[in-house]
């Protein structure tokens, strides 16, 4: 992907016009329209980014209510199984490991849901924000909120906004005897 256009400062643009020939009025005119029009192409491609983004945030939370449907379905056969095999032990631990996993992917699935949502929230505030701001001397400024907008929405990788559980280290298990917690001393702090 290409980087993004250079524009020339405004402080680069002459600050009172009556100084100016009509020769560079035009010159200065005709720049700022060009930058203009790019400014509107832009803009257009992040509006239809910006509806896709919604597109696929439905899509996730349609997929979230078929994946809630299916665990609350899951949770009633997991619990009819249980009481009609409730003497074989290993059947249980199988349906509860397969109901635990099901219960960490919805998590995760909302924990990306709401990332998400955090996203596409920040970046319209920044399209609002650009969008509220008026007047021919801001249109870098604006273009630069919206290009670094669009970059932060194209380029972050959701992952990195869920924040993971620390988990704890486990404690020894001291009934165990096998070889290597017999004659252990309490205090060499050893597992």
């Amino acid at each position: 992907m290409a980087g993004p256009k250079e524009y020339r400062s405004v402080t680069e643009f002459p600050l009172h016009l009556e100084q100016l020939e009509r020769e560079a009025l035009e010159h200065h005119y005709l720049e700022l329209r060009t930058t203009y029009g790019s400014l509107t192409k832009s803009r257009g491609q992040l509006v239809r980014r910006q509806t896709e983004a919604k597109a696929k945030v439905a899509e996730l939370q349609a997929s979230l209510k078929r994946l809630n449907a299916a665990i609350a379905q899951a949770q009633t056969e997991k619990e009819t199984l249980k009481a009609s095999l409730a003497h074989n032990t290993q059947i249980r631990h199988q349906l509860e490991t397969w109901g635990n996993s099901l219960a960490e992917d919805v998590d995760d699935l909302n924990a990306k849901m709401f990332a998400t949502a955090k996203l596409l929230g920040d970046f319209e505030a920044v399209y609002e924000e650009v969008q509220a701001k008026g007047g021919i001397l801001s249109i870098g400024k604006r273009f630069s909120l919206l290009l670094n907008a669009v970059k932060r929405l194209l380029n972050t990788d959701i992952a990195d906004l869920i924040t993971q559980p620390q988990k704890s280290a486990q404690s020894p298990d001291w009934a165990d005897e096998s070889p290597s917690n017999i004659n252990k001393s309490l205090h060499d702090g050893s597992a």
